[in-house]
């Protein structure tokens, strides 16, 4: 498994924010061939941040998912660019343990 990690700036509404990804990025994560799990996660109490967490079975999965949350973004930014968040950070590599329910 490979995972990528990416840190949003500039999110002044969580919920906001989250349901554009719903409504978009969410589906086209899932249309990838090797898709897991994605997660958006609200960090706000440090900040004005959130992160999400993409897990897909390869790295060349990962590393697509990485190119369609930039053309996600880069669409969603030229649309509204006054309540898009911006990638401050993206990391990627192989997920070294895991666990579930």
């Amino acid at each position: 498994m490979y995972a990528t990690l990416r840190e949003y700036e500039g999110i002044k509404d969580p919920a906001q924010a989250t349901q554009p990804l719903l409504d978009g990025l969410l589906a086209e994560m899932r249309a990838l061939p090797g898709f897991i799990a994605y997660y958006f996660v609200d960090v706000g109490e440090a900040g004005d941040r959130m992160i999400s967490l993409s897990v897909f079975e390869s790295s060349e999965a990962a590393e697509e998912s990485n190119r369609v949350a930039a053309g996600w973004v880069a669409r969603w930014l030229a649309e509204h660019p006054q309540s898009a968040p911006t990638a401050s950070r993206v990391d990627a590599g192989p997920v070294m343990a895991s666990a579930t329910a």
